[in-house]
């Protein structure tokens, strides 16, 4: 029973443990000139318009307009096929 109450009361400890909350030195230290943290910054080109459509610097139409161009240079450069669609009987 005491072990059940020590485990019990470990377990509650470890979930509700709270760290001290970051210092402003330490936000400043981190964050890039945009305020965007360099951990958290965007490391593909999909991250950056997201981040950009979030802050407000793109519209939903301009968004949707760079991931189309996106889509098809990458259809250019890298196309895909469906399986079994090289097979001679595919086409009937």
């Amino acid at each position: 029973m005491i072990i059940l109450v020590v485990l019990l009361i470990i377990t509650i400890t470890v979930v509700f443990w709270r760290t001290p909350d970051a210092t402003p030195s330490d936000e400043a230290a981190g964050a890039g000139d945009d305020g965007v943290s360099r951990e958290t910054a965007p490391t593909t080109l999909e991250g950056a318009l997201v981040t950009q459509l979030l802050q407000g610097g793109i519209s939903r139409a301009q968004y949707q307009q760079a991931l189309s161009r996106l889509a098809a240079r990458d259809d250019e450069r890298n196309p895909m096929s469906v399986p079994g669609s090289d097979r001679p009987d595919a086409a009937a």
